[in-house]
């Protein structure tokens, strides 16, 4: 999920850890004035969140830094500004942030997150950047999560394409991912189509699905821009993809 914000993704680096191992750093630098910036001249709510996703995006940079020195379980999360954290108040109040404390807790062993997400992120960004980036990593992931598709709902029309490219997402992501649903709309049928293709992978046996936007209210659970989720709801996020791991015999906490 994110802003409307046309962007021209490219992979900045290596950038060389320790001598011993390189990560491709996502950058997103924008090619033309996006909607985000006129939306944030007209409203102050969109101007404060806009003003904290290439913060935020930096925060996360020096974080996989930081993660790829250490050793434990791995968790990739990929997907949009709702991976990002975008509208929560910390990035500790991040559904990320929540659910790697809770794989630390319960299992008593040291996981790490590499967060590859970015703002704006589209099935695309998925497969042509954020897949990339994780297989220059070397690393094996424990787990691999991914909230994806809202940027493509709101701000494309081409159904045909949209459902191309989720599919061409699903082909790529490593078998056992925790995938989450779209949003449900009986007003979107491309919210359909999406949910579609990924009932498919799961049938299959490619993904896990679960529900991020499994919410009993959406009353109170939106930031200043009434777009991105808040500290409450993504707390909700966070029980959801917890519930998912916990239930899934597939998977278990080292």
């Amino acid at each position: 999920m994110g802003p409307p914000q046309i962007w021209n993704y490219q992979l900045i680096g290596p950038t060389h850890i320790r001598n011993t191992m390189t990560i491709p750093i996502l950058r997103r630098r924008s090619r033309t004035v996006s909607l985000s910036t006129i939306g944030g001249m007209l409203s102050d709510g969109i101007a404060t969140i806009n003003e904290t996703i290439e913060p935020r995006a930096q925060f996360w940079d020096e974080w996989n830094k930081t993660a790829l020195e250490k050793k434990g379980p791995l968790w990739i999360a990929l997907g949009d500004s709702v991976t990002q954290g975008i509208g929560s108040s910390t990035p500790e109040t991040s559904y990320v942030f929540i659910v790697l404390e809770r794989l630390i807790h319960r299992s008593g062993l040291p996981w790490r997150v590499l967060n590859l997400s970015m703002s704006g992120g589209r099935f695309a960004d998925v497969t042509t950047h954020q897949l990339p980036a994780m297989r220059a990593t070397g690393l094996s992931a424990d787990l691999v999560t991914s909230i994806i598709g809202s940027n493509d709902i709101m701000w494309r029309r081409n159904k045909a394409g949209i459902e191309k490219d989720a599919r061409l997402m699903l082909d790529a992501l490593p078998r056992g991912t925790f995938l989450s649903k779209v949003s449900r709309s009986q007003k979107n049928d491309r919210r359909g189509l999406i949910n579609a293709a990924f009932s498919e992978s799961q049938k299959s046996g490619k993904v896990h699905l679960f529900n991020a936007w499994n919410w009993p209210t959406g009353t109170g659970m939106w930031a200043e821009d009434r777009f991105h989720p808040n500290d409450g709801a993504y707390k909700l996020i966070a029980n959801n993809l917890w519930a998912a791991l916990l239930e899934n015999n597939d998977f278990k906490i080292q």
